[in-house]
């Protein structure tokens, strides 16, 4: 039997390589919600994506869905294949992640469409991170309970936290937080909101093997603060020629006099005291200052 030439023997190894594939680990990613993301294939053959499909596994489904068909999206006139595109090295964008994104996305070779799958499968695995806040963000104020819920949300369940990662808290210094371990992928964060948390951020994060993978922040804007006033509001004149003041003008009963009438802006509760104590001009005559509900104008005779 004649010798088989070494260089046909390597060409005849590489071709069985290429044919039967090799299926690597499945490449765990993390999203936050309406971020976007990109989903690598990592068993391209070629790069103009001819030869690509993507297929997607829907969290708690056995059933499979072609999002792909050799580098074309599937248009199935939903809205969510209006968020997916083809990138770069066939990679397939996800933009503005929601939770229905979670699932186990496969990327897949077919050198024709009517042919066999070419090589392994590349899979991806897409895990959302989502905050809510249960308390009204209209509701946020100084003395109010706020009560933050922080989750992963994965294809596998609570396993992916137990086995491999862990959601936690960025510790707040001056505060009276308290946090709660609701599951391995959920973690509850509680506190009675005070002044100096205007505008506050609160950051869960995604940590595993001891390096933070993602984090994702709510701010604690405050809807409606009440703006205090002193007796040093400014006093406009009506009277033409006269001089601004700064302090509240001497107050009298009596209606308003030649000598003209000053309009002083001061807090609604003080104006209404002034005027049900008799020293304003009549309650008749309070006005809202513009749209701002926490002030009004209080006429005084001079």
């Amino acid at each position: 039997m004649a010798d088989v030439p070494q260089s046909f023997l390597g060409l005849l190894v590489t071709v069985l390589y290429l044919l039967t594939g090799v299926s690597g680990e499945t490449l765990s990613m993390f999203s936050r919600v309406e971020d976007n993301v990109s989903l690598p294939c990592n068993n391209v053959v070629y790069p103009d994506c001819s030869s690509t499909i993507w297929i997607y596994n829907r969290a708690g489904s056995t059933g499979t869905i072609q999002k792909v068909t050799l580098g074309k999206i599937k248009s199935d006139q939903t809205e969510r294949a209006d968020r997916l595109s083809v990138g770069s090295n066939c990679s397939l964008h996800v933009s503005d992640v929601r939770a229905e994104d979670v699932g186990l996305y496969t990327c897949r070779q077919f050198l024709t469409e009517t042919g066999p799958q070419h090589g392994g499968d590349a899979d991806v695995d897409l895990s959302v991170l989502t905050i809510l806040s249960t308390t009204p963000v209209t509701d946020l104020k100084p003395n109010v309970n706020m009560t933050l819920r922080c989750s992963l949300l994965t294809d596998t369940g609570n396993r992916t936290c137990q086995s491999r990662f862990s959601l936690s808290w960025v510790p707040k210094t001056g505060t009276n937080a308290q946090v709660t371990q609701d599951s391995s992928c959920d973690i509850t964060l509680s506190v009675t909101l005070q002044k100096k948390d205007n505008n506050r951020k609160w950051t869960c994060t995604l940590t595993g093997k001891g390096n933070v993978k993602i984090s994702i922040d709510f701010t604690s804007t405050f809807s409606d603060i009440e703006e205090k006033t002193t007796d040093s509001d400014d006093v406009i004149s009506t009277v033409p020629g006269s001089t601004a003041s700064t302090a509240r003008p001497a107050l009298s009963t009596t209606s308003p006099s030649s000598s003209g009438i000053v309009f002083n802006t001061i807090s609604l509760h003080s104006c209404i005291v002034d005027c049900m104590s008799g020293t304003a001009w009549g309650q008749s005559q309070m006005y809202y200052l513009g749209q701002h509900k926490a002030y009004t104008v209080c006429v005084y005779a001079v």
